[in-house]
Parts: C-alpha cells; structure tokens; sequence
C-alpha cells in the first residue's frame, strides 16, 4: 500500500453494455474510438499522475487493455457487476489512497474540472470532493458527462464492505453524497449553469442517438480549432435549439 496522498485517476469502461454494446470502440472524429478520446483528454492535464483504465476481467475487454496501453496507460481488470471492487483493486494495485473517478463514456469530459481535482488542497481531509450545480445537483448525476470526482481509497473500502445496497456496489460514490451518509465528509464545489441545460443537454453516452449528437458536437469543434469546453457547448446549444430538443428527448427516452 502506498503512504501519505498518493493521488490518481482512475477511469472506468466496458465493451458489454446492454444498451450500447461496444460502444467504446466507436468512432468518432479523425478515426479516434470514444475510449481514445477519453483518455487524450485526460491526459492533457493528467502530468505525472498514473492514470489507470479499470476494467473487466471478460474477454470483450481485450480492445479497451490494448487501446488502454497503447494510449500509454495502466490497466487493471476486475469485477464487471461490483465497479467499485474494480476501482479498489486498481488502487492497490497501483498504490493509490486518492482517487479522481471518470466515466468512459464521457466524451465531453472537462480537462479543467479534472485539473482542479488533482489540485484542491482547501482540505485534503475530505472523504470525497465533487461539483455541485446551482447548488443543488451533484454534477456526476447530471447527463453532462463533464465533471469527475475525488474519493479517499480508505472510506470507499469501508463502504463496500459495509453491507450496504449493491446498488452503491454499482455506482462507486452515490453512497457519499446520499442521505444515507452520516460518516463521510463531503466538499463540494460549486458551479452555475443555465437551468435549461441541466434539464435538457445530453453528452454522457448510452445509447445510439447520444453517440450521434455528441459525435456531431465533436467534430463541430474539432474543424473549428475548438477545444469542446462547457462554455463553447453551452453556446452552441443555445444557438441550435434543435440539438437541445434532441438531447432532452433522449433523457427522457432513457431514464432509468
């Protein structure tokens, strides 16, 4: 185990979805998979931090380690179902006691949001640290897919064993900022955005209509020497309303 705040990024992805199976090997602009644009965009800010693709131990994930270290990253493969054995496991193996948590399947994620985790120090005692928009919703519960998040190895380990829904198993953090928390620590960071993009923009993906716009917003920004970050985005959605519409009805196709 390491010692003292030896901090990482970890980034969880899979081939088997059930709704979009494959989807990290799909293209997008200039021939990249989502998964390679992922990990580019992390790496632009990443610096020295390991940055670690946690996935499955299942055959199907053999793209997403050949990719991963042909990206030149670290690759663990554990649980397919219990994700936050999975995010354990790669911190141990790679010695790490914080953890910055990243999707996949976010091809919008911000580099600026991941830099400001790896830099927070206001207190490094924080169980875990994440944005919170109009002070009201986690920005990892939104469909953004813009923002990571930071959690100490030492109080996910005491969730997972703790017995607790396996629901918590499935989306590693939810338990910290649910109101089943009475123990950990919480630092949020706070965020404004307009309300009608928290309720109807869409750039995580899940299914085949979130990979088409997002794929149609990545390249807008790439042939425009642009770098697709949340104040470019939120201006295109304000000036193609119909893209918007698009996206508010794939939330509302999809919710869980």
């Amino acid at each position: 185990m390491g010692s003292g705040n030896n901090l990482g990024i970890i980034v969880q992805a899979r081939m088997g979805s059930s709704r979009l199976p494959g989807k990290m090997g799909g293209k997008f602009y200039n021939g990249k998979s989502l998964l390679e644009i992922v990990i580019e965009r992390i790496l632009s800010v990443s610096g020295n931090l390991p940055v670690v693709i946690a996935t499955t131990k299942g055959g199907i994930d053999d793209y997403i380690v050949k990719t991963s270290k042909n990206s030149g990253v670290l690759v663990f493969r554990g649980s397919e179902e219990d994700v936050m054995s999975r995010f354990i496991g790669a911190a141990d193996m790679f010695q790490l006691n914080t953890l910055i948590r990243i999707c996949a399947d976010n091809p919008f994620i911000q580099p600026k949001y991941i830099k400001q985790l790896v830099n927070y120090n206001k207190d490094k005692t924080a169980d875990y640290v994440g944005f919170r928009l109009n002070k009201t919703y986690p920005g990892i519960k939104t469909h953004l897919g813009f923002f990571p998040e930071r959690v100490k190895l030492k109080a996910l380990k005491e969730v997972h064993i703790s017995g607790l829904d396996s629901k918590y198993k499935e989306h590693v953090t939810n338990y910290f900022y649910s109101r089943d928390n009475e123990k950990y620590s919480i630092k949020w960071i706070e965020l404004n955005y307009p309300q009608y993009v928290l309720e109807q923009a869409r750039l995580t993906i899940d299914v085949e209509e979130d990979f088409d716009v997002s794929d149609k917003l990545y390249r807008y920004f790439n042939e425009n020497g642009m770098e697709g970050d949340d104040v470019e985005i939120i201006k295109y959605l304000r000036e193609h309303p119909l893209i918007l519409k698009k996206m508010k009805n794939n939330i509302l196709k999809n919710e869980k």
